[in-house]
């Protein structure tokens, strides 16, 4: 079986440097090439991926740095409007899991954006998934609102103080999961005990996030946001982090300079204690009449918990290399019955070539060291590459394999993933 996989990865790459040899002229693509008429290489070196003055559009909210007088707001450009989805071929097997296994064409989700100026140093983006049913050859989705933040920019004509409102991607990430090259999951900013009911750095956070640059490559950013906890009967937490960046030579330390940073995150979460013992069992809900009566039955703690990390990207001509370590420590109460802090460690190195604006190639390998509450480790490789026959239409092809080791006891979970699909914006 292993065997089977090895040559099918080694088709598909096969595939792919055929195509990569078929490079075609680029043009422009939605949103803000729509507005300046230029080509989306303006701001991606491979989208969704930004390049250094991409990375300079974004910090400077949504304005071309030096020319902010010229703007035109969302009223005196074209509409502000896009769409990105992905279609083609899903293989996904899990072993000793008991999960089904995907092996079929699908699409895989859509997203609704916009953004632009409101007003000259108002700027503000809008992510909107719709909800889908998931069904064969359609991947499911739930309706949400990813991003709603609006960026004020500039405050007091200083590049030091710039407010972002909302909710957003927040700066501790520094290499953002909503513009990563790979459909494989970061595990170190996903990795936790009880999915849906916890705290992960990939997901976007409702708050507030004041941020500054200078000249000298110099980046700080800090934030309050709504944090951990369960989602249920709002009992949410003001958590707060910061972050400090510094790049050295030229660039912003997306394809040019090197970007060395730093960040912590302070947090607390709300773990359930049942002080009395109903029918149906809590976790169930069904039956119970009310939140008041949810709240009636289960006693409610904060219990704090932090998160340090170190990160760097580092380019050298076509390559870069982003490597991201995190360290986290949280209460025992949140894990399980205990009485010291749990802690765990993980991240990942994740090389890019980037030869062209019309292919890259990339490849990633995580790792989370879990704590020994939980006996297990987790490791993925993950390697594939993106060709650009036009600036909004990428064929992205990759193969995944994820291993959760369990211990001498039981057999390693395993996951392999790999993907052909067309990914496309207009």
């Amino acid at each position: 079986m292993r065997t089977k996989h090895i040559r099918t990865a080694i088709a598909l790459f096969c595939l792919l440097g055929l195509l990569l040899s078929l490079a075609m002229p680029a043009s422009a693509v939605p949103v803000f090439a729509r507005k300046y008429g230029f080509d989306c290489t303006m701001c991606h070196s491979n989208f969704p991926r930004l390049n250094d003055f991409g990375q300079r559009y974004r910090s400077n909210g949504y304005q071309l740095p030096g020319r902010e007088n010229e703007e035109k707001t969302i009223l005196e450009s074209p509409t502000p409007l896009a769409l990105r989805t992905s279609a083609g071929y899903n293989y996904d097997v899990l072993t000793n899991s008991g999960d089904p296994d995907t092996r079929e064409f699908q699409i895989n989700g859509l997203d609704l954006l916009s953004a632009g100026l409101l007003a000259r140093n108002i700027g503000y983006m809008l992510i909107y998934p719709p909800h889908i049913e998931g069904s064969r050859g359609v991947a499911d989705q739930g309706g949400t609102i990813e991003m709603a933040n609006v960026m004020f920019s500039h405050l007091f004509r200083s590049t030091w103080l710039n407010l972002r409102v909302g909710r957003f991607e927040p700066a501790y990430v520094p290499f953002s999961v909503k513009r990563s090259l790979t459909a494989s999951p970061h595990e170190i900013y996903d990795y936790s005990l009880w999915p849906g009911w916890w705290f992960s750095l990939s997901e976007a956070q409702e708050g507030v996030e004041l941020t500054g640059y200078s000249r000298c490559g110099l980046n700080y950013a800090i934030g309050a946001v709504n944090g951990a906890g369960t989602s249920y009967s709002g009992k949410t937490t003001a958590d707060f982090y910061a972050r400090l960046s510094k790049v050295i030579g030229a660039g912003e330390g997306q394809t040019a300079g090197q970007r060395l940073g730093i960040m912590g995150y302070s947090g607390r979460s709300y773990p359930m204690a049942i002080e009395v013992p109903l029918e149906p069992q809590p976790w169930i809900w069904e039956g119970w009449e009310s939140p008041a009566e949810i709240d009636a039955a289960v006693e409610w703690k904060q219990y704090s918990f932090y998160r340090l990390g170190a990160d760097a990207s580092l380019n050298y001509k076509w390559l870069n290399l982003a490597l991201q370590y995190i360290y986290g420590n949280d209460s025992p109460e949140i894990w399980g019955p205990g009485d010291a802090d749990i802690s765990f460690w993980g991240g990942f190195a994740e090389l890019s070539v980037l030869p062209s604006t019309c292919c890259v190639g990339f490849a990633r390998f995580d790792y989370v060291n879990a704590p020994g509450y939980a006996d297990y480790d987790i490791d993925r490789i993950t390697v594939g590459g993106r060709y650009y026959p036009i600036d909004n239409l990428a064929l992205h092809l990759e193969y995944s394999r994820r291993t959760m080791k369990m211990g001498d006891d039981l057999d390693d979970l395993m996951e392999d993933f790999a993907t052909l699909r067309l990914d496309f914006a207009f």
